[in-house]
């Protein structure tokens, strides 16, 4: 049986316990959290010891794995504990919100052999081998990638969400998911510049998150991309468009669709998918199972560059181009 630990309970945790739970050889062994009221919300869901504090967990139960779902700032002491006991974790994105801290951490989870998966849910998707496998034979040359949402319309969320300070805003919190999607499909990028506006409300002490963001790339192979962002859209959209010059795809991030078009023929491709986070936790699992870590599809180090593209591509809306 594995035995497995959950450090942070909030929101995206529910999607991994689920995933454990489902799990005939694992047993949710142990659960933590500093506030209460979300580890009684989550034993009350899933079981396991509780614990309110992370080391109290890891001296409490002999722990085959454990997913991390902390905020980025505060899991340095996390990874570098399980990487001492020599247990793998499966990291939540981004890495960091600091790009030296992040360093400074991938220096200390090398030195200890560490083994870490980070959760950039996208690149363990069917979709995203799908179109890898279709582009195959084609040269790519163009990417525009588009997030909407309605996050400043409705403010349904959290404040701190609307601090940019805390939340990293739209860039920083979506969409690095798109841009590491971007750099495992077609390689890192060389530079990145950036603008971005608050047609709807003026930024504000707690409200200093831009609204709408435009982000051009140059790819080190010469492609050229963009990426658009707006937290004032009509409803939570994902798509990306590749323009190749064979055919153009299109695929819509969230239900899985594929569109090809290629001449005056469209191919539509409805793929079948489960839940979006159960193939990286398969991943993952299979990891743990068979101690075999060749497959890992993000790498703490993996993840730290493509933290320095979010970063970047965040600074470069001062108005300035950023050389990564």
């Amino acid at each position: 049986m594995i035995k497995t630990g959950v450090i942070g309970t909030g929101g995206i945790s529910g999607m991994h316990l689920d995933f454990m739970r489902s799990q005939e050889d694992v047993e949710i062994a142990g659960l933590c959290d500093i506030k209460p009221e979300a580890l009684k919300h989550r034993q009350d869901e899933f079981g396991g010891k509780g614990f309110d504090h992370f080391l109290k967990l890891l001296d409490g139960v002999d722990l085959d794995a454990v997913w991390l779902c902390t905020p980025p700032d505060v899991r340095e002491e996390m990874l570098v504990e399980c990487g001492k006991r020599k247990i793998p974790v499966f990291c939540e994105k981004p890495v960091e919100h600091s790009k030296e801290k992040a360093k400074r951490i991938a220096a200390q989870l090398k030195e200890l052999d560490a083994k870490v998966q980070i959760g950039y849910v996208f690149r363990a998707l069917p979709r995203v081998k799908m179109l890898k496998d279709l582009m195959a034979d084609d040269n790519i040359y163009l990417v525009q990638s588009f997030y909407g949402c309605t996050m400043s319309i409705d403010r349904k969320m959290p404040a701190w969400f609307f601090d940019k300070d805390k939340s990293g805003g739209g860039l920083v919190d979506q969409a690095t998911h798109n841009f590491d999607l971007l750099r495992y499909m077609f390689g890192d990028i060389a530079e990145v510049s950036g603008v971005a506006s608050n047609p709807r409300m003026k930024k504000e002490p707690e409200y200093t998150i831009e609204e709408t963001i435009g982000v051009a790339f140059v790819f080190e192979s010469g492609m050229l991309g963009t990426h658009t962002h707006t937290w004032v859209g009509d409803a939570w959209r994902n798509e990306i468009n590749f323009s190749g010059e064979k055919r153009h795809y299109r695929v819509d991030m969230w239900d899985g669709k594929i569109t090809v078009h290629e001449g005056s023929e469209t191919r539509i491709i409805n793929l079948k998918e489960q839940g979006m986070y159960t193939y990286e936790n398969e991943l993952f699992l299979g990891m743990v199972r068979s101690g075999d870590w060749s497959g890992n599809i993000c790498s703490y180090e993996d993840g730290l560059r493509t933290l320095g593209l979010t970063l970047g591509a965040d600074e470069s809306l001062e108005g300035t181009k950023v050389i990564l």
